[in-house]
């Protein structure tokens, strides 16, 4: 079986072209050993666990391995499988260059490749832990830790991007994706945790995407707004996971109310799909 860091490079080798240098913007040149140098000779190693660190200064990143594992063991229980399914339909080129930007572990991903996705996927995240638990578990993705502020990919090299409840950057978006490129973005509905919300105090209770939907209105005139809305049912481990995976749930104790509370939850989303000049 070929290890990680041989499969990386060759990943790597048959799509040196997709990627520029975060320095510079120059192209990478060589790869030679498991080094990556661009015509300017800045150079990136890749990890043992065939990953790509293009990050140019340290990031604190509230996203410990213990909040990633129940992320991800809430996902691997089917949590966003109706999404998923919904944003598998929409892809115009499963069979293109695909990027799934602020990855996390890469569940997201891994479960679209499994359900027919047969292009290239690159995920990526400002996380190491992330990066790393993800580069750990799946074998199926090119997982690299990247920022998209400084990324490192070339012009015109994406068919598809995916933006699953994370940041974006438009301008960003329009450089890196092909021409008829698709972006899928996907935002909270009014109704989304709504359970969790309500416990947690100082949350806003009425959750409004207005804002996020009319800033990618004005990079994608004629976007198409596709909602998800389903309920999941959860069992005692899966509620502790639930509360530890995200920011919302961090302060609330654990008790028999929370946990009745806790026992079903709504899932209330839009996706965003906007096609590049």
């Amino acid at each position: 079986m070929m290890k990680k860091i041989e499969k990386g490079k060759a990943f790597i080798e048959d799509h040196l072209d997709t990627f520029q240098c975060p320095v510079c913007a120059s192209p990478f040149n060589t790869l030679e050993g498991y080094q990556l140098t661009c015509l300017k000779h800045h150079q990136f190693d890749l990890s043992k666990k065939g990953t790509l660190h293009f990050l140019l200064k340290p990031v604190q990143s509230e996203y410990t391995r213990d909040m990633l594992l129940s992320r991800q063991r809430i996902a691997q229980s089917g949590f966003w499988h109706p999404l998923l399914d919904t944003i598998y339909e929409r892809i115009v080129k499963p069979d293109g260059f695909h990027l799934d930007v602020g990855s996390g572990e890469g569940y997201h991903s891994h479960y679209l490749k499994t359900a027919g996705l047969s292009g290239p996927i690159i995920a990526f995240d400002i996380s190491k832990e992330g990066v790393n638990l993800g580069a750990a578990t799946y074998d199926d993705l090119f997982f690299m830790v990247a920022d998209l502020a400084q990324s490192p990919f070339a012009p015109d090299s994406f068919d598809t991007i995916l933006n699953i409840l994370s940041p974006s950057n438009y301008q960003e978006f329009k450089r890196i994706l092909k021409p008829g490129g698709q972006v899928i973005k996907v935002v909270p509905g009014k109704d989304y945790l709504k359970e969790l919300r309500q416990l947690v105090k100082s949350e806003d209770k009425d959750y409004s995407n207005e804002r996020v939907v009319r800033k990618f209105a004005e990079h994608y005139p004629n976007y198409q707004e596709i909602p998800v809305r389903y309920s999941v049912s959860l069992d005692d481990s899966q509620i502790e996971d639930f509360v530890n995976m995200t920011p919302l749930g961090w302060h609330l104790k654990e008790d028999a109310y929370i946990k009745h509370m806790l026992q079903t939850i709504t899932v209330d989303l839009i996706i965003l799909e906007g096609i590049s000049d």
